[in-house]
This record gives C-alpha cells, structure tokens and sequence, in this order.
C-alpha cells in the first residue's frame, strides 16, 4: 500500500496539501440557490419526484478525493474539475433554481464540462458513490437541451457519433475539420503537431475512410438507441 499525499494541489508539508485549487474552484460555479424574483416568505417545497435524482450527488461530503486523481487538472488547470461540475449539477438540476440557463453557459465554455476526457478516475475514488464524470455527462446533456450546441465540445460529439454511425469506426482525419470547421484555420493548424507525430510513428489515418465489415449492425445499434431516448 502507497500513502502518498493528494495529488493535483501543492503539498505544503507530508501528507498536509494547499486545498486552495479545490476550494477556488467550488465556488466558481457559484454553489447556491438563485431562485427567481424576491425571496418567498415561506419555505419553497419541491417536489420530491424532481429532487430524488439529486439525492447521489448531495452526499459529496467535499473530500477532494476526485481532484486529487483528475486526469485533466493535472494537465489543465483551467479545468473546472469533476467534484465542482457535480456541485454545479446539483444547483442547474435544483427546480428552484432560476440561473440554469445562464449557468449552463458559463460551463459550456473553456474549461468546463466539454473538457473532461471520461477517464472514469473521479468515479472509481469517489467515497460516496457521487460519480462526479456521470454529473458532468448530464451537465452536457441539459447544455444542448438549453441550446448550447455550436461550440467546439458538442461538435466534436455530434462529428463523432455521425462517424462511428456511417462507418463503424472514427475517422480521425475528418474529425477535427468538422468539429473546428473547415475555414477555422488557427484551429486547424493547432492539431498540425499532433499530425506530424502521427505521420513521423506510422499512425496516419487513411485518407480513403472506409466501412468497417458488418457496419449495417453498427447502424442499427445507433439507431436502436436514438430510437429509445426519444421514447424516453
């Protein structure tokens, strides 16, 4: 067994960290109610239908432990981080909160929720069962809903998933001039070192993307699921 200090955030003396980072960005996502108009004279009782799904992530008991594993801050700390999307979750997801639309679009932007990369690290530490990544997946999810679908992370997700529907497989060549757009130039030019590398190991994809063999399954798998979430 390795003990070790929390990692991410700067170790001041032994297993003793700086919580600065984690504290600095819980409360920029602005972490309470902001119900519409003026305060009710009365207690505003929600239904217990609408607060049921929230009872998970209210039992984030603030330990920082999905921090200290992010795969992203540690590369990244503009990122917001998974234990502060899951306290935004719980506000945006709140019936009695009026700024969830406003919210939503302050996470859209850099260093949001379109910048977590799925590693599953916050939900494989998380001591209370919170799944800090699966917040964030419904964060991305209600940010399309309210309308903010136009920049680069839902693009990316929407250029993904056409991708893997027609062929069966991502075609990598295309992804970043539909996700950044074809006249996007700085954009574009950012990924040319990425590509250098790519060429340099042999790892350029085709440039004639093909079908994967049995990709009529794929196509119904993809179907069958849209198929269910308008259901839903």
């Amino acid at each position: 067994m390795t003990v070790e200090p929390m990692g991410v955030m700067p170790v001041i003396k032994d297993l003793v960290v700086d919580q600065t980072l984690f504290w600095d960005k819980v409360r920029q996502v602005s972490p309470w109610l902001q119900p519409e108009g003026e305060e009710p004279e009365a207690e505003y009782l929600a239904p217990n239908s609408d607060m049921t799904h929230l009872a998970g992530v209210m039992s984030c008991i603030m330990c920082g432990a999905c921090v200290s594993d992010c795969t992203v801050l540690e590369m990244d700390e503009n990122f917001i981080g998974p234990a502060a999307l899951a306290k935004a979750y719980r506000f945006a997801a709140d019936p009695r909160d009026a700024e969830d639309s406003s919210r939503l679009a302050e996470l859209s932007e850099y260093g949001g929720i379109w910048d977590c990369t799925r590693c599953y690290e916050c939900v494989e530490v998380c001591p209370k069962d919170v799944a800090p990544m699966d917040r964030i997946m419904a964060l991305r999810d209600r940010a399309m809903e309210h309308g903010y679908d136009k920049t680069y992370g839902p693009r990316h997700t929407d250029a993904f998933e056409e991708s893997v529907a027609h062929s069966g497989w991502l075609d990598e060549l295309r992804l970043p001039i539909k996700t950044f757009g074809i006249f996007n130039f700085p954009a574009l030019m950012s990924m040319a070192p990425v590509g250098l590398r790519a060429f340099l190991r042999g790892k350029l994809p085709p440039i004639f993307h093909r079908p994967v063999p049995g990709v009529k399954k794929v196509r119904q798998l993809v179907k069958s699921v849209k198929d269910q979430q308008q259901e839903e």
